[in-house]
């Protein structure tokens, strides 16, 4: 994850759950420091 980082689309679908992988991408990058100012749409 560098600069440009961004989550998977929100459309990706893991175990039914849809938004699961995007909520999980975003969680890794806030507890890698890593996130910054992204903007959450």
């Amino acid at each position: 994850m560098g600069l440009d980082w961004k989550p998977r689309h929100r459309d990706m679908i893991i175990g039914g759950f849809p938004w699961l992988a995007r909520i999980k991408d975003k969680a890794q990058a806030h507890l890698q420091g890593v996130l910054g100012e992204y903007i959450y749409p």
